[in-house]
């Protein structure tokens, strides 16, 4: 009998936001990877923030992040406050001891930055093998062929591939194609988030020195803040530090006022800095200095997704947002992605051709959809009406995943 030949395979990703970037970057060290992204190169501007916790860290130092290079922030801990900043819970996270990895913050744009560095630098700088992704912008697409690994894009041309991983985002044109026309599809949380970034310098412009609270984050552990309204209408502020603690992000959270296209079809539609300012009137002066100083106050409505039958047909699979969307609300949205991206070492394993591409991916499935399903009723959980310690009960349980190689085994173990 003889081995199998290896062979270099041909993959297509459709997105390029945070977990098409870090296929890419898995893949590129074997395979031919292609990035088909519908918007522009600066698809993610913007200063919002973003936190990853250990089950995604620990799979990004793997693949040589730098968290120097993207201004992230360790997350040592947690601290509740009510809406005039009195500490009503305050706990350390050991989050490299219990889990093998920090807790980062930083601006998504800076995020975004160092994983598309870490999909198309020249190999040599990142010290591995392979070739760069190629990543071509404008161009997404519309229609997949999953069962002739086919992709349509926008301009009219097809392109194929042994491997088509759809990292479209919450509203993707090819999950329909892929998990099927009756599909699940993403609904209202009844959540807006206002989600702003302020300068240390806009902050000491606008409030004549930086907060109390803010001092406090860069002379002691820094925290992730929760002010919380504490008053039955769910209103709360998710504040922390952002490029080395030059910047703070503020997530303002509040039942849905009025539903509107822009905010419902994207993550950073434009937002009324005044009506911010009513919504969250007698919270403390400082944050709403913050508020009415902030270059961009950005609206989205948080939405989430009932867990699709299924994530694979054919050559292809969907990942990140197109698979299992859910709200913010235990931070772990980017994290899901990146596991589902390190799944995707099954298919760097000696001897994997082609004809091996639709069971490899039916695997991936087989032990990432429980996963994701679980994290998505973790967040579920912990949606509305939740105040104080409650929070973060569910941590543990977010931040334990080894890998793709440990949940097969665990999954095999049952």
């Amino acid at each position: 009998m003889t081995e199998k030949q290896d062979q270099q395979l041909s993959v297509i990703i459709v997105g390029s936001g945070l977990a098409g970037l870090a296929a890419a970057r898995v893949l590129r060290e074997k395979h031919q990877v292609t990035v088909y992204e519908r918007g522009e190169p600066s698809v993610a501007t913007g200063g919002q923030g973003i936190a990853n916790f250990p089950n995604a860290i620990k799979i990004m130092r793997k693949l040589g992040y730098d968290a120097q290079r993207a201004g992230s922030v360790f997350v040592q801990g947690f601290r509740t406050l009510d809406k005039l900043g009195n500490t009503i819970f305050d706990t350390e996270f050991p989050f490299e001891k219990k889990h093998g990895a920090p807790a980062l913050s930083h601006m998504r744009v800076d995020f975004r930055a160092e994983l598309l560095r870490l999909a198309t630098a020249p190999s040599k700088d990142l010290g591995i093998g392979g070739e760069p992704a190629k990543i071509v912008f404008n161009n997404g697409a519309k229609d997949v062929d999953p069962e002739a690994g086919e992709i349509t894009l926008d301009d009219g041309t097809t392109a194929k591939g042994d491997v088509i991983i759809a990292a479209d985002g919450i509203h993707s044109r090819l999950r329909p194609k892929i998990a099927g026309p009756d599909s699940s599809k993403p609904k209202k949380s009844g959540l807006t988030c206002c989600r702003v970034a302020i300068s240390a310098n806009q902050a000491i412009e606008a409030f004549g020195r930086l907060p109390d609270w803010w001092q406090e984050q860069m002379t002691g552990d820094q925290r992730i803040l929760v002010f919380e309204a504490d008053d039955g209408t769910d209103r709360i502020m998710v504040v922390y530090g952002l490029r080395h603690m030059s910047y703070m992000n503020m997530s303002c959270i509040f039942v849905t006022k009025e539903e509107t296209e822009n905010t419902t079809v994207s993550w950073f539609a434009e937002g009324d800095r005044q009506e911010m300012i009513d919504i969250f009137h007698d919270f403390d002066p400082s944050l709403l200095a913050l508020i009415r100083v902030a270059t961009e106050v950005k609206l989205w409505e948080l939405q989430d997704m009932e867990p699709l039958d299924s994530w694979t047909r054919g050559r292809a699979i969907l990942i990140g947002d197109a698979a299992h969307a859910m709200t913010p609300m235990q931070g772990q949205g980017a994290n899901c992605g990146i596991e589902d991206a390190e799944a995707f070492r099954l298919l760097m394993e000696p001897g994997v051709t082609r004809d091996d591409v639709p069971e490899i991916l039916k695997k991936i499935e087989r032990v990432r959809k429980p996963r994701a399903t679980q994290v998505l009723h973790n967040t579920r959980q912990n949606q509305r009406g939740i105040k104080g310690n409650e929070r973060y009960k569910l941590m543990d349980s977010n931040c334990t995943y080894d890998g793709i190689y440990k949940a097969l085994e665990d999954f095999e173990a049952q």
